[in-house]
């Protein structure tokens, strides 16, 4: 037997691995059959389970009420931009779908794995590797699963502009690249349409990169420097009024401090020179969408006193009326205080403007790998190399080292046709650490989601790096065997756990849990038979014994069930959301109905903030109790409402 020729083979490994028509055929089934996959993983964790407090019932509600002709803001409550029902109502509408608890979370299924499968995408245009996109793919997946825990709230339609913004930025070329920016202002006005406090983080992050990109900003001392105050500012801001509470304190400096280790990693790197003219194209783009979106709002109805308390007033109110708070642990400091630590060393050894040694560069390469692949793994507790799942907050611990994906290991990392890409991505991923606030609950992982990817970036670097210090061939060799054998061990532990054990489990969970039978929610199966019975009945007297409800708070997914439409406004948890005039605005569109039930969970009442309030008192009088399931009452009241009703 001949012996192994190690060179020949490492020869047509690079051969085969430069052949772009192969690659891209591996690349494309790669996609494909992880694409698959998560399909298979996302339908069964998408119809299984309910969340008892009812935000999916809420969007539903609100979303057929605006499909039916209700005017949004005015006849409709909502805290969220009218892009929002402007796209899904559209969507509905053209397609002939009714708004069912089955379509919405169909809908949303879809949007979860498109997502995940741009991110992956993305991350593969820019660094030219399958393995970080399939990665990347695969783990935002995993970390977007908390959609199912409020299928049709606007968290899914954030992700997939998070992921669409991403995406755009790649075809942001080194030439001027006008359709791919003024389409980049698009999706960020959308972004801010649909929820205002996201959406100015991104424009907030759009504008830094404008500021390091355009010789025009960055040449002139002043512009670059009020951005990056601007950006370093919003956080504290954000947060001020709640600084008495700690835990708003410490997540304020938590995520300031991954915003400042941004702007110093950025002023490591040599600025941008795209052409000015762009910047008409992105500011053209996001006014169109913002202007034409606002139009066709009031086109449908909404009055522009609505329009306004609905996008800016009631988001301005959140805070006070409904707060979850984020708690981060006290060890988190260290994260904020190294990731700091180590972006000033890296300005201060990128600012002498001379070849670093190749002991620097191997050092930073391997600091990149490392702080890449624990990014990567850290929303799913995996900090590298200890399981951090103990550490409270432990989803945003990374969040402080973004700024490492743009760290240069080697002089092309700082230019390029992906160069506005790579600057983008970290600087969205720091501020969008604040989406957690103030409700701090399945928003915790759509706040980090975007630090997968700029692990992977991170990784590419590192890796990069590494390969250009090294030249010597049987050092190459074996620094590639030693790459492709962790590549094969963590591949292994990605599909394993992220892929095969979910698939195998939530199928496994969903055929041995039990179907709802109730109206438009069919597909959907839930943990035990009581919780399927108590809804089931609790639905069934409310269509026997009432043609028009009230609910304290909203549990609106029971006017689905029952093909009811509230008789006036309506959210979850309305006691604090309403102010006075929304709680006489219901009292006046009730006061005269007979025969109006109220179905009532003060367990659930008490979960979201009580507070007394006109529409809180009018509920105490004239009901009578015609049933009880557990902690759901059903009441009604014969006539009209007593007269000495506020």
């Amino acid at each position: 037997m001949p012996p192994l020729n190690l060179e020949a083979l490492a020869a047509r490994a690079a051969a085969l691995g430069g052949d772009r028509r192969l690659r891209l055929v591996v690349a494309l089934l790669g996609f494909a059959v992880i694409t698959a996959a998560t399909a298979l993983i996302a339908h069964p964790k998408m119809f299984t389970g309910f969340s008892a407090y009812d935000d999916e019932g809420y969007m539903l509600t609100a979303l057929k009420s605006f499909v039916n002709g209700g005017h949004l803001y005015d006849q409709v409550f909502t805290q969220y931009g009218p892009f929002y029902y402007e796209w899904w109502g559209g969507f509905f509408s053209l397609f002939g779908i009714t708004v069912t608890h089955d379509s919405g979370r169909s809908v949303v299924m879809v949007v979860w794995v498109l997502s995940s499968l741009v991110f992956g995408l993305s991350i593969w245009r820019i660094t030219g590797s399958i393995l970080l996109g399939l990665g990347t793919q695969i783990l935002t997946f995993s970390a977007l699963e908390v959609l199912t825990n409020e299928p049709m709230h606007p968290v899914s339609s954030i992700a997939l502009m998070l992921a669409l913004i991403v995406a755009i930025s790649t075809f942001v070329g080194s030439g001027r690249s006008r359709w791919a920016i003024g389409l980049l202002g698009v999706v960020v006005g959308a972004l801010v349409l649909t929820k205002i406090n996201v959406g100015c983080f991104a424009v907030a992050s759009v504008a830094l990169v404008c500021a390091v990109s355009y010789q025009q900003l960055w040449g002139r001392r002043w512009p670059r420097l009020l951005v990056e105050l601007a950006f370093l500012a919003i956080p504290i801001l954000l947060m001020a009024s709640k600084f008495d509470e700690g835990w708003a304190r410490h997540y304020a400096v938590h995520v300031f401090a991954g915003a400042l280790a941004v702007v110093i990693a950025l002023r490591a790197r040599q600025p941008v020179k795209r052409h000015l003219g762009e910047l008409r194209w992105l500011i053209g783009g996001f006014l169109a969408l913002v202007v034409v979106s606002c139009l066709l709002i009031l086109a449908l109805g909404t009055s522009v006193g609505g329009l306004i308390d609905g996008v800016i007033r009631q988001p301005l109110r959140q805070s006070d009326a409904f707060t979850i708070p984020m708690l981060l642990s006290r060890r988190e400091y260290a994260f904020d205080l190294i990731a700091v630590g180590a972006a000033i060393a890296y300005w201060y050894a990128s600012r002498r403007r001379v070849a670093p040694s190749p002991a620097f560069l191997a050092v930073g390469s391997v600091f990149a790998i490392v702080v890449g692949l624990t990014m990567a793994f850290s929303m799913v507790g995996q900090l590298l190399p200890f399981d951090d799942r103990g550490l409270t907050g432990y989803q945003l611990s990374m969040l402080p080292f973004v700024w490492v994906a743009l760290a240069a290991t080697t002089t092309e990392g700082e230019g390029g046709r992906f160069a506005f890409a790579r600057l983008l991505l970290p600087c969205l991923a720091a501020l969008q650490g604040l989406h957690g606030y103030p409700v701090a609950g399945s928003q915790t992982l759509l706040s980090v989601v975007l630090v997968v990817p700029c692990g992977a970036l991170a990784v590419a670097g590192g890796v990069r790096g590494l390969s250009r210090l090294v030249e010597v061939e049987p050092d190459r060799m074996a620094l590639t065997g030693f790459g492709v054998l962790l590549t094969v061990v963590l591949g292994y532990f990605v599909l394993k756990t992220y892929v095969r054990d979910p698939m195998h489990q939530a199928r496994g969970v969903y055929h041995t849990t039990y179907k709802l039978e109730l109206p438009g929610a069919e597909d959907i199966h839930l943990f035990s038979e009581e919780e399927v019975h108590l809804y089931e009945d609790v639905a069934h007297a409310m269509g026997e014994n009432c043609k028009s409800t009230v609910m304290e708070p909203g549990m609106d997914s029971f006017y689905l069930w029952t093909d009811q439409e509230p008789p006036s406004l309506t959210a979850t948890g309305w006691e604090t959301l309403f102010d006075d005039e929304a709680q006489e605005q219901v009292i006046d569109a009730t006061s005269a109905t007979a025969g109006l039930c109220l179905l009532r969970n003060k367990e659930r009442a008490a979960g979201w903030g009580e507070k007394e309030g006109p529409l809180v008192t009018y509920l105490e009088q004239g009901f009578k109790l015609i049933g009880q399931w557990d902690a759901y009452e059903l009441l009604r009241r014969e006539g009209p409402a007593p007269s000495s009703s506020p």
